[in-house]
């Protein structure tokens, strides 16, 4: 609501996009998409704590102690650490460290070293902790190509995937110019399920027999490991099956149909959909998409002000920071607004990052000025959840127009937006509809601190909503819709019908 100035990075399950899996994309991430499809969305990032600067190749550096460092870290500075402790219980947690611990120790593990770190992260289950590439993947490095592992197919192994029509397992080439072929194999190791390997390339960094993915199975259809890059460094990556691709950007071989593509990536829209309903697409809540979302509310006003519907559409809005849909609450909500406050897990390297927030430039003032207050609150309490947002409540007096709200969501929708969604939902003018959101948002206000030898960063949580106290929590489960839409359903043509509907 508006004044509640805590901030969520866009955090959303982080897919990072095969878009061209030779090269990286640090400026956006994919979102899945009702468990089917790819959307490109632009982010910001928050924050950067800078822990270590020392950037050396992933295979230099001693697997252990990174582990290690990284369990640590976690353990004391992420805020959701002690709930997902009582979840797993302890004797459960200490097994499975003990056994990361171990296998850390290998000598030969070299770049899987993040495919092992990464498993140990996703144990937690939060969408809101993740890991991002801080190296520059198109500079080549022919000793570390040289250290990757091999994997030969045979031909009878190829005759057999290439009759594969379903499933991961197959041949693949890449749709947008066919510079290689890969060969999807199960090949189960303790770290995957898969293996994706270079069976040709006209590209001169990769040769035969290379791996260019693995990754452990999530669900029919979703992997999760590494994608090894231009520079053969791997990142953390998700890997969705499609019909006949691979994160639509692998197009199964002997197949011409190809998935209709959602990369028109638009930050903020607006059109009449007819006298009645005014329709408003918002992309992302992120800082750098706040002066777009004030501009189309006010170029809308006349609109907003007369108008009976409004559709707003949030799909595959993964996120951002809570000020930016201020401009959107008076005419959404209605009435009493109810707000539950969060705590900080208080430790130096948190602070230190909540700090680096004020040198954003696309954060206003006032925002700047609510941080300082939170970091104020946490100074002096290390190790302690401490209250930085009271449970709160607004009370907003009911526009004429519009008189009916449509929010559109979907499984994209999470972090910030959700935060929007369960205030909009307590509103008499709002319908929710589509289908439920990502739910990420229990652990919240992310920071980033670099991996201490890996040229990695982890994004992880520093805030707890009390709403689990209540048992209100929404992670992994999301919030409902009121009205479900299948997939193939055309959603603005029948939101606007149910809206203006007599």
């Amino acid at each position: 609501m508006p004044g509640m100035l805590f901030l969520n990075a866009p955090g959303f399950r982080t897919f990072p996009i095969i878009l061209n899996p030779d090269s990286i994309l640090l400026c956006k991430l994919s979102v899945l998409k009702n468990h089917s499809s790819l959307v490109m969305k632009k982010i910001i990032v928050i924050a950067l704590l800078v822990v270590a600067t020392t950037k050396i190749s992933a295979q230099e550096c001693d697997c252990n102690k990174e582990f290690l460092y990284m369990k640590d870290f976690i353990e004391h500075n992420y805020a959701g650490f002690n709930d997902k402790l009582k979840t797993m219980t302890k004797p459960a947690y200490d097994k499975m460290t003990n056994d990361f611990i171990a296998y850390s120790k290998d000598s030969l593990l070299g770049k899987k070293c993040l495919l092992l770190i990464s498993e140990y992260l996703q144990k937690f289950r939060d969408d809101h902790i993740q890991v991002s590439v801080n190296f520059d993947g198109t500079k080549l490095d022919s000793a570390l190509m040289a250290k990757g592992e091999k994997i030969s197919i045979t031909d009878k192994q190829m005759e057999q995937l290439g009759k594969v029509k379903e499933g991961y397992q197959g041949i693949y080439y890449f749709k947008s110019d066919s510079t290689y072929k890969i060969a999807v194999l199960k090949n189960k190791n303790a770290l995957r399920d898969y293996v994706g390997v270079m069976v040709s390339s006209k590209l001169e960094h990769w040769k035969k027999g290379q791996v260019k993915f693995e990754a452990k199975q999530v669900n029919d259809s979703l992997l999760r490991g590494v994608l090894y890059l231009r520079n053969h460094l791997p990142k953390v990556e998700w890997f969705w099956l499609g019909k006949n691709t691979i994160g639509g950007d692998w197009l199964r071989e002997g197949i011409s149909e190809q998935e209709p593509s959602n990369n028109n990536y638009v930050p903020v829209a607006s059109i009449k959909l007819s006298d009645k309903t005014l329709y408003i697409k918002i992309s992302s809540f992120s800082p750098n998409n706040g002066k777009n979302i004030d501009s189309i509310i006010k170029a809308n006003k006349d609109n907003l002000e007369s108008m009976d519907n409004l559709v707003l559409d949030l799909r595959d809005n993964g996120g951002g920071s809570d000020y930016t849909y201020g401009p959107l609450m008076p005419y959404v909500a209605s009435g009493t607004v109810k707000g539950i406050g969060v705590d900080a897990l208080s430790t130096a390297i948190n602070i230190k990052g909540w700090k680096k927030i004020l040198e954003d430039n696309d954060i206003p003032d006032i925002t700047k000025a609510s941080i300082n207050q939170r970091i104020k609150l946490m100074e002096g309490k290390y190790g302690k959840l401490v209250n930085i947002v009271d449970d709160d409540s607004d009370v907003y007096k009911p526009t004429p127009f519009p008189k009916k709200v449509a929010i559109l969501i979907n499984r994209g929708c999470a972090s910030t937006t959700e935060q929007f969604l369960l205030f909009a939902r307590q509103s008499s003018k709002v319908i929710l509809m589509g289908q439920s959101t990502q739910g990420t948002l229990d652990y919240a206000n992310m920071r980033e601190a670099n991996f201490i030898c890996m040229p990695y960063i982890l994004e992880y949580a520093t805030t707890r909503s009390r709403r689990l106290d209540i048992g209100q929590g929404i992670d992994n489960v999301g919030i409902k819709p009121k009205v479900y839409f299948t997939k193939d359903a055309d959603w603005i043509k029948e939101a606007t019908k149910i809206l203006e509907k007599k």
